[in-house]
């Protein structure tokens, strides 16, 4: 797909990642592969097919390059890596463990009328750990080289530089239409018809969606929502007015779920002290790991959720319908292979056996890991990402919490929230994640702060001489 310019980015974007290691620091050279790659290379639908390895995305060849730099400028980095706490390891190896148990659980075919789909083999267990280790790449690397204050920082002024500069495209986008991909790579990356909404275009650049563009843009507004919050003096001005421009651009964007994170965080972060960040982060992650047990034992308020959107909005209001009702049926084919799924090659959704056409649709990433993983793809991964928010608000129990880190669990919070709904997971996801895990543990034994600006849990705003301890 796409024209072979889309191949050639692809294929050079190791060398970027060289040039970036050359001349940036480490911690820098691994935000801006990881950042960079995800937002300038075509969308993840093209890739390099290589046998026996899964599909080389702009995914996984970033995170790949980024990888490959850290190790070898592994003696640059400002912490030791150690090993990960027994919790990351245990749900880590549960991940690699998966494909296994699906291939053992799924050597038959499904025969349906006129749709075939073939039992799993050696191919899918190798392909499929293969996949598992290269989505956990970047987990790792934030887990070892961005979990200090310092990492956390520069990985949401990032965010925030990214986010300008991404606003430029979008505004134009959202003036002509989303062709930016069209124009450049040759390809319509989505159905076209999700991009027009209430008489206007959500613009999607070189993402998947315009659901993504504007969950990376809540990215950049909290950020820059907690940049103003640690400014002074004059500084606050300039400050303010990134903030204000990029709530215009979400706005703009049309996605009313990124506008509500956007609308209820950005105030948490202004207005409320950072352990109030942690505790709302925390209580979100646990929200987002428990959705699928509350939907499977009936006590999620469906209806309440439904009747709700209805009256706001009519149209978004039957969409959700139809997700409700869409992942119940799922839930139901994931009962029949609970332990590690269906697999891959559309196994896990419902077909019609008279015309071949699948009747099911797996939009949450939640329900897409249920269906194809089973019980210990979801624990694994939702552990992971789920994880790394808890775990830092029972070390935040401990002391304190860095202003930055506090807003970096709500940027998390947001995107496990968005996981319901959507599959927006991305490498800026698994590094948001990884990083705050790595400063958790890192923070439980560090026996001095490397950052003075840290805040005690109650109040005030004098620093304490301890991160996270």
């Amino acid at each position: 797909m796409g024209n072979p310019l889309a191949l050639m980015m692809l294929a050079a974007w190791p060398v970027v990642a060289a040039v970036l290691f050359s001349r940036l620091d480490q911690t820098k050279a691994v935000i801006w592969t990881v950042l960079a790659g995800y937002l300038l290379l075509p969308p993840a639908i093209v890739a390099i097919n290589i046998p026996l390895l899964p599909q080389m995305n702009k995914y996984s060849i970033a995170a790949l390059a980024a990888t490959v730099g850290a190790l070898m400028l592994r003696q640059q980095s400002p912490l030791p890596w150690r090993r990960p706490e027994g919790w990351v390891v245990f749900l880590a190896g549960l991940m690699l463990a998966t494909p296994l148990f699906t291939v053992i659980t799924n050597p038959e075919p499904l025969i349906e009328g006129v749709s075939y789909r073939p039992g799993l083999t050696a191919f899918d267990f190798i392909n499929g750990t293969l996949a598992v280790m290269l989505e956990l790449l970047p987990f790792l690397l934030g887990y070892m080289i961005l979990s200090s204050i310092a990492g956390i920082r520069a990985w949401m002024t990032a965010l925030t530089l990214a986010g300008l500069a991404y606003s430029l495209p979008m505004l134009l986008e959202i003036r002509l239409s989303p062709q930016l991909n069209v124009w450049i790579y040759g390809f319509f990356a989505h159905d076209f018809s999700q991009s027009i909404r209430y008489g206007g275009y959500r613009p999607m650049v070189f993402l998947e969606h315009g659901l993504w563009v504007a969950l990376f843009a809540v990215m950049g507004i909290l950020s820059a929502a907690v940049a103003l919050r640690d400014a002074q003096g004059t500084s606050r001005t300039r400050h303010w007015a990134v903030l204000l421009y990029l709530l215009l651009v979400l706005f703009l964007c049309k996605s009313v779920a990124s506008m509500l994170y956007a609308l209820t965080m950005v105030p948490l972060i202004l207005f409320m002290p950072p352990i109030w960040h942690v505790r709302a982060a925390a209580a979100l992650a646990l929200a987002a790991l428990m959705y699928p047990l509350l939907l499977w034992l009936g006590l999620f308020p469906v209806s309440f959720f439904a009747d709700t959107a209805l009256a706001l909005d009519a149209e978004r209001g039957r969409s959700l319908i139809f997700r409700f009702n869409n992942e119940q049926v799922l839930l139901d084919r994931a009962s029949l292979k609970p332990l590690a799924g269906w697999g891959g090659w559309g196994r896990n959704l419902e077909v019609d056996p008279n015309s071949g056409d699948y009747t099911s649709v797996s939009d949450g990433y939640w329900i897409v890991v249920m269906t194809m993983s089973g019980v210990m793809g979801y624990v694994g991964a939702f552990g992971l990402l789920c994880g790394s928010v808890i775990r830092l608000w029972m070390a935040a129990r401990q002391g304190g919490i860095d202003r930055w880190t506090a807003g970096l669990s709500l940027i998390m919070a947001a995107n496990l929230v968005d996981l319901i709904p959507n599959a927006t997971i991305t490498p800026l996801s698994w590094l948001t994640a990884g990083a705050l895990a790595g400063l958790a543990a890192r923070g439980a034994t560090a026996p001095a702060a490397e950052d003075a600006r840290l805040v005690p849990v109650s109040r005030g705003e004098a620093p304490l001489r301890t991160i996270l301890r």
